[in-house]
């Protein structure tokens, strides 16, 4: 998906989208860096605070609008950023939408607010199962008890990705490349107008 940058916000705004363990973070801090821009991850703060909570304990509609709220919000900070760099953001309305859709259908069909800045490309990450799963155990992190059932249902992720892969964006394959190696990728599938103020 690609949306034309308006005169005032000529920077581009670039996402990076995918399940766990597909490289996300490291390939969107490592474009920032090659773009001189700005890395952005949601949920930012103040929401990323009290997100284990809300998996842990929130009903699925409450969740759904928090990380709905949690976007508005990085929408709203990342219109700002872009009058003077390019903003790479890890994760953000796709996210949103994939992972409740395969939780729950109910979610499908909601309309995202017009006045939400949409990215000018958005790049979906996959990986082998194999691979992705070496990743997680290799960054050692915890999960939060409600993303840690969900990270281990292989089904569930399926369907996410499937979720996203509805959504039109652009697929990279990062089984066995290297980030940077990735990073270079990406750059030459953006268009010139989105690298160029």
């Amino acid at each position: 998906m690609i949306v034309t940058c308006s005169p005032e916000l000529s920077y581009p705004f670039i996402c990076v989208e995918g399940i766990d363990g597909v490289g996300k973070s490291t390939v969107a801090g490592k474009l920032a860096t090659a773009l001189d821009g700005i890395y952005y991850k949601t949920p930012p703060p103040p929401y990323d605070s009290i997100r284990a909570n809300i998996d842990k304990k929130a009903d699925p509609w409450a969740r759904f609008y928090f990380y709905l709220s949690a976007v508005s919000f990085a929408s709203a900070e990342i219109s700002r950023l872009r009058l003077t760099q390019s903003v790479v953001c890890d994760r953000y309305i796709f996210s949103t939408l994939a992972y409740h859709i395969a939780m729950d259908e109910c979610f499908r069909g909601h309309e995202v607010a017009p006045s939400l800045l949409m990215p000018d490309v958005t790049f979906l990450l996959v990986a082998v199962e194999e691979e992705r799963v070496r990743r997680l155990i290799g960054r050692g992190e915890e999960l939060s008890k409600h993303d840690s059932v969900l990270e281990a249902n292989r089904e569930f992720l399926a369907a996410v990705e499937r979720e996203f892969r509805s959504f039109n964006l652009q697929v990279v394959d990062t089984t066995g490349i290297d980030a940077d190696d990735i990073v270079n990728h990406i750059l030459a599938r953006v268009a010139p107008k989105e690298v160029v103020r």
